[in-house]
């Protein structure tokens, strides 16, 4: 596929290329979308691992359903709503249980187990701290909401999708979107309190 200089080739360019057979486009594709993906179904899941095997599902099944794509400048937003599918599939396959992991625990490597690592973004210890210890507060306050919660806060607060957009990817009542919302804000703000005094 050719470009021109440094101009950023659109979503549909590329999937009209990847229709076309261009590994190569749907490699960009991917490249482009696969943090976000995995941050989303992270946010869902709470579990690396299982984020990351299920962030390569969706992948594995945009390419092999990108026929079914109807408006190619929609891309992403296919591509979210399958994700989320995949991960509402996944919650009825494991039962609805939840394996979350700790930031505390080591990680397991071929060589042995080592401790994870925190990038260091600033020169301030003690601000790295307090941010990761948030991060980590709001991620296993996240964990503990419903399967039903977790899905509409990911949607809603990471994605920043309208609670109609939920409502029809979910296909659910726009007004049970805004119940799960509203419920699990409190939930959240009870668990996280002495953080946002």
């Amino acid at each position: 596929m050719e470009e021109s200089g440094d101009a950023e080739v659109l979503d549909s360019d590329l999937v009209r290329e990847t229709r076309k057979g261009d590994i190569q486009a749907f490699q960009r594709l991917f490249e482009k979308y696969q943090k976000r993906v995995y941050n989303l179904i992270y946010r869902m899941v709470g579990n690396e691992a299982d984020a990351a095997d299920l962030t390569q599902e969706v992948f594995v099944r945009v390419y092999n359903s990108l026929h079914l794509l109807r408006s190619e400048d929609a891309f992403f937003g296919w591509v979210r709503v399958m994700a989320t599918n995949i991960v509402r599939d996944h919650f009825r396959k494991v039962g609805r249980t939840i394996r979350a992991e700790s930031l505390d625990e080591k990680v397991k490597l071929d060589e042995g187990e080592v401790d994870r690592e925190v990038e260091d973004w600033s020169h301030n210890p003690e601000q790295v701290v307090e941010k990761q210890e948030l991060r980590s507060s709001v991620q296993r306050a996240i964990n503990t909401l419903s399967e039903e919660q977790r899905v509409v806060v990911a949607l809603h607060h990471i994605e920043g999708m309208d609670v109609k957009e939920i409502a029809e990817i979910l296909h659910i009542p726009v007004g049970t979107v805004k119940s799960r919302l509203s419920r699990a804000r409190e939930d959240l703000k009870r668990k996280l309190g002495h953080y946002v005094e």
